[in-house]
């Protein structure tokens, strides 16, 4: 026969051990379902343009949004000023992207994330293969530099995985900059006039 202290000893052993499976559960439960849309992609580009785009194949899972991840090194020797994000089809043509889109908080989702600060976004659902670019020209990913970008993803379809490309591109040069000044400039006074 067990004294009455035992047997609360061992009910309080049971309800923690109970409480920890519960906790335990959760925690797998959680953790899964953000297995299961976030995607990811770590690696190094050593170029700029779409001539270096990288493809990844995202699967999706409920609740059909989330967060897409990359952790890039520049192996390449121009700094980067801009890195660009797309969707597009994984089977080559057999799958209705058009729903696929890009969101920030103005829109209903979560800002883009970077390394780099500041930095600004724009959003183009509107093609077919959304895109979202990111510009951080006040503070490149230097030669040999690593970096993070992030930026959330919405799936209203259901598709079951859709493909998410990006690629960076050079700071633009000084000249080029004053040249896109003079016509942004001589615009503006057409405009007016």
């Amino acid at each position: 026969m067990m004294a009455s202290g035992e047997s609360s000893l061992h009910v309080t052993s049971v309800r923690k051990y109970f409480q920890i499976a519960v906790v335990g559960f959760a925690a797998l439960a959680v953790a899964t379902a953000a297995y299961g849309h976030d995607g990811s992609w770590e690696g190094d580009i050593g170029g700029t343009g779409p001539g270096f785009i990288v493809e990844v194949d995202h699967e999706d899972a409920t609740p059909w949004k989330g967060w897409m991840t990359v952790d890039v090194t520049n192996t390449g020797d121009e700094p980067w000023g801009d890195f660009h994000f797309g969707i597009f089809d994984p089977t080559g043509g057999g799958q209705d992207i058009s729903n696929v889109h890009f969101l920030d908080a103005s829109l209903g989702g979560n800002d883009p994330t970077s390394s780099q600060d500041p930095f600004t976004w724009v959003i183009d659902n509107e093609v077919v293969g959304a895109t979202i670019d990111l510009f951080f020209y006040s503070d490149p990913v230097l030669p040999g530099d690593p970096a993070t970008f992030t930026v959330w993803t919405d799936n209203p379809d259901h598709l079951l995985s859709f493909g998410v490309c990006f690629y960076p591109t050079p700071v633009p040069e000084p000249a080029s900059l004053a040249l896109l000044s003079l016509g942004l400039a001589g615009i503006l006074l057409r405009r007016r006039r």
